[in-house]
């Protein structure tokens, strides 16, 4: 059984129920099986066959799960493409993908202006949707001349359902193939483990070029209503949102939260319905968990994966648990959980041996959710797969009761003189002061130490707080070596395509820059 089969039998087990809910728009699941098998025609008829690249470039509407499903039908590679990507890194994935249809939502269209040659020289075909789009071909004139259902060919767990793209953090953006066995694997289990039913209105409203698509698809195997945001996420928009269509279950990245803390502090919105938050994607305070639990007063759950994983979800750290962090186990409150029963994870050292409980090392995990590869990158492959496991390149710990800690991605460990310093461990601190809104930690150039911790920090609004007090702020509560050097107090910090803070970004500032830095002055 494939994804593509839920689609069909939610129709029929839900003939009558919503399937989605978007703006001032609304579609019953046989709706949304009849307008995908149409794309899937069309699409076809288009000349598109198993395995071609069918490409989506668009702001959050109900089309983008219709042109996810009429992939999953015909058994073309659906392949996402962040609209926030710079024209580089646009221009390699049109090549990179080879996709040959090309589906834009009128918001997007401006952005196809730089790359017209490329594209007519690789013969990708437009379809636009929205009013005046002014592409080569319309959506839904495409679907109003078509009838009837498209040729499903034989699938296998092996074969490719989605070329998602990774935020491009290093280099230009990779490729991960993930199989059909893998995101239904991904689908059933993390719907599963984050109890998710028939009778939850849903809506996490990710950045769904990428891997997040999966979390709109949890009700193909549950019958929930999802929520779409109606083009682009804002904390109002997500608020109101909740009121509007009574949402039972709910979340989205730290940053996104934070975000939504603040607008509903200074708004009026009714969130009662909420009876789960889920958070993930990028690690979350001790202090954003706490002003969640306090202002939505309901179950929250946070999720670890990556894309690599197919989303994949990996590890849980369910409500119960969050209790005992908020009721005195703190430490559980800096924990992503522990591992899902259908995958396995282990802290390896670089070498790959296990390392013992609460040692640090890398995060490997092997199950039937892992990325086939990167497309067209086999020296990437050489370095995330380890035999059946494949190395995330996070780094943590596990301890006596199997909880993950995650303390940093590999490459943003900072080793100043001769101590290794997990930034997390130092952001989770500077995060516990009251003025503190957002903080990335990153290792500096330092002239004695070879790398320095230095903090970029954004302030609560009408807080005001020194870079100096925030580092006596941290002085008994970190190791001698984790102190900042320097903290620089910044209007916004950068965040990415996804909307995680761009640690990259700002490690690059003070590497390509260090007159930014106090000793380089």
């Amino acid at each position: 059984m494939f994804v593509r089969d839920f689609i069909h039998r939610a129709a029929l087990a839900f003939p009558t129920k919503m399937a989605f809910l978007d703006g001032d728009r609304s579609a019953t699941w046989p709706q949304v099986d009849r307008r995908a098998d149409q794309f899937g025609v069309a699409l076809q008829q288009l000349g598109i066959v198993k395995d071609d690249a069918v490409g989506l470039l668009s702001y959050e509407y109900m089309e983008v799960m219709e042109h996810w499903f009429a992939c999953l039908k015909i058994g073309a590679r659906r392949t996402g493409i962040n609209w926030r990507y710079s024209e580089r890194e646009m221009a390699h994935i049109f090549a990179d993908s080879a996709i040959k249809v090309l589906m834009v939502s009128v918001e997007c269209v401006p952005l196809l202006e730089p790359h017209r040659q490329l594209i007519s020289e690789l013969g990708i075909r437009l379809i636009g949707y929205g009013v005046d789009h002014g592409l080569e071909l319309d959506y839904e004139t495409l679907l109003a001349s078509v009838e009837g259902e498209p040729n499903q060919p034989s699938l296998s767990d092996a074969d490719i359902a989605m070329i998602s793209y990774t935020s491009g953090t290093t280099g230009l953006p990779k490729g991960a193939m993930l199989t059909q066995g893998a995101v239904r694997e991904s689908l059933v289990h993390t719907a599963v483990a984050l109890g998710i039913n028939a009778e939850d209105v849903f809506f996490m409203p990710g950045t769904t070029p990428g891997v997040p698509i999966l979390l709109n698809s949890f009700g193909l195997v549950t019958g929930a209503t999802t929520v779409l945001p109606d083009g682009l996420f804002t904390p109002d928009r997500f608020l109101q949102a909740i009121e509007d269509h009574k949402v039972t279950f709910s979340g989205g990245v730290p940053t996104m939260l934070l975000r939504v803390l603040e607008a509903k502090a200074a708004g009026n919105y009714d969130v009662s319905t909420v009876r789960t938050i889920c958070y993930g994607s990028s690690p979350a305070t001790p202090a954003l968990i706490r002003d969640l639990y306090d202002n939505f007063d309901c179950q929250l759950v946070q999720f670890y994966g990556l894309t690599e994983t197919t989303g994949g979800w990996l590890t849980f750290l369910r409500h119960q648990e969050h209790l005992r962090g908020i009721n005195g186990e703190e430490h559980l409150l800096t924990s992503c959980g522990r591992a899902a029963p259908h995958v396995e994870v282990s802290v390896r050292t670089a070498e790959g041996e296990p390392v013992p409980t609460n040692e640090i090392g890398e995060i490997w995990v092997r199950g039937e959710i892992l990325t086939a590869g990167y497309l067209n990158r086999p020296e990437d492959d050489a370095e995330l797969f380890q035999g059946d496991w494949i190395s995330t390149h996070d780094m943590g710990k596990k301890d006596e009761e199997g909880f993950i800690y995650l303390t940093d991605r590999k490459k943003f460990l900072i080793i100043t003189g001769a101590f290794n310093v997990y930034p997390v461990v130092v952001e989770n601190v500077l995060a516990e002061h009251p003025s503190v809104r957002e903080v990335a930690v990153i290792g500096a150039p330092h002239p004695d130490w070879g790398e320095a911790v230095v903090g970029a920090v954004s302030l609560m609004p009408d807080s005001q707080v020194s870079g100096d007090e925030l580092i006596e702020f941290c002085r008994d509560k970190v190791g001698k070596w984790e102190v900042p050097k320097f903290i620089d107090i910044l209007d916004e910090l950068p965040h990415g395509s996804t909307n995680k803070i761009a640690k990259h970004q700002v490690r690059e500032w003070y590497r390509n820059d260090p007159s930014r830095l106090p000793w380089d002055q």
